[in-house]
């Protein structure tokens, strides 16, 4: 709890959004769980997942979350999600979930540069488009 804590304050301080009541579980699962659910069952590279609704987030089991500073920000690359969802800010329409996504990754890109890191966490932006 303590970690989502820090994370939600990192939301906060890199978003518009306020404070929200409560945190969501970071639940550790496996790789292979995480496709099933995230991917349709499709080998894909998710790290991480926030389904739309409830109050769990759900993380690579191979992330080391607490030391690795990337597996860090993929976490709190999706409670931006969560704080997207408790705000209204998530729904299911396409124009909109692209806004959601790029201010997720960001706010996860901002975290990184913050510590001097560089990654490139939203390569994958150009290649997702909604359906004309």
């Amino acid at each position: 709890m303590e970690l989502c804590a820090i994370l939600l304050s990192w939301v906060i301080h890199l978003s518009d959004y306020g404070a929200v009541e409560g945190c969501p579980e970071l639940r550790m699962v496996a790789h292979s769980w995480l496709e099933e659910q995230a991917c349709e069952g499709r080998t894909c590279k998710v790290l991480g997942w926030y389904p739309g609704e409830g109050d769990v987030v759900y993380l690579d089991d191979r992330m080391d979350i607490e030391e690795n500073l990337f597996h860090t920000s993929v976490a709190l690359h999706e409670v931006v999600h969560w704080v997207q969802g408790v705000e209204g800010h998530l729904t299911r329409d396409c124009p909109t979930s692209m806004l959601a996504e790029r201010e997720a990754y960001s706010i996860q890109q901002d975290y990184l540069t913050t510590y001097g890191e560089y990654y490139p966490v939203a390569a994958v932006l150009p290649m997702i488009a909604c359906e004309d």
